[in-house]
């Protein structure tokens, strides 16, 4: 029932978050309005996590959410209430899992086995 008043506060977006080789990972809940960017999204994810936005790296169906993405909105984005995001913490050395590949549009998390 307390869910219920929660919600005009905004969506609320689940975040994961892997230290190092930390298992656990860390998983907090933020709650962004759908005209709020992506910017601001990490922000609240700083702020929860302890993490500064500048050591986030996340991802959004697979894909890096690098810079620029920032000035994009929730609704820009269509990422709704549930909707979950993976991210590292770069204060320490990241041990990626799953994999991680370079692409000229940034990082995306790799599905294939690594070769």
């Amino acid at each position: 029932m307390a869910a219920f008043g929660e919600c005009g506060s905004g969506n609320q977006i689940f975040v994961t978050m892997r230290k190092g080789s930390e298992y656990p990972p860390r998983t907090v809940d933020v709650r962004i309005k759908y005209e709020q960017t992506i910017r601001d999204l990490k922000e609240a994810v700083a702020t929860k996590t302890q993490v500064p936005v500048d050591k986030q790296l996340l991802f959004w169906h697979k894909k890096e959410l690098t810079v620029a993405y920032d000035s994009k909105t929730l609704q820009d984005m269509n990422l709704h209430t549930g909707f979950s995001l993976m991210g590292y913490d770069l204060t320490v050395e990241p041990d990626y899992w799953p994999p991680v590949v370079q692409t000229p549009d940034g990082l995306l998390i790799s599905t294939q086995p690594p070769s």
